[in-house]
């Protein structure tokens, strides 16, 4: 096997190149951005469970809002960075419920779900991934009437979850 020396490159007489001293100088740096987190999981309130109106779900009890996006009074994910992002809603549902992810008013993914007649506790989820703008906003809204039996409890989690993929 032979080697073709290259320019400021040697090799020795088996043609295996020579151990080259470190050069001196500076150190390279990919151009990388820093990494920006966004995300938020918001757990829906015992005093809110089985809610009785269609339109925004509130929860309010945060336990992440990393970039502040998410506002609890509201219920509303305001978008502060473009790029992609995930979001999905679990629901402790004890009958009947009806929901969707909503962005800037029209459903991306949608869920009904219904444990009638026996009544017994069940989960269900919709999830989406979505390319979102600047100030784009994403929220968790109820459709169709009457009492949506969207439950929180002590042992029961209803939660809407995002977060930034890049």
């Amino acid at each position: 096997m032979k080697f073709i020396c290259c320019p400021g490159n040697s090799s020795g007489e088996d043609g295996e190149p020579l151990p080259q001293e470190p050069k001196k100088g500076r150190t390279l740096v990919p151009d990388v951005p820093p990494r920006r987190v966004v995300a938020f999981t918001a757990k829906l309130n015992t005093a809110h469970s089985t809610p009785y109106h269609s339109g925004v779900l509130k929860l309010v009890d945060v336990l992440v809002n990393e970039g502040e996006a998410y506002s609890p009074d509201t219920g509303i994910f305001t978008c502060p960075l473009e790029g992609f992002y995930h979001f999905t809603v679990h629901m402790s549902v004890n009958g009947r419920a009806q929901c969707a992810i909503f962005k800037n008013g029209e459903s991306l993914a949608s869920v009904y779900h219904t444990s009638l007649p026996d009544k017994c506790s069940q989960v269900a989820s919709v999830s989406s991934t979505v390319q979102l703008s600047e100030g784009d906003m994403v929220w968790v809204n109820l459709w169709g009437h009457g009492r949506h039996e969207i439950i929180a409890t002590d042992d029961n989690d209803t939660v809407f979850v995002g977060f930034y993929l890049g």
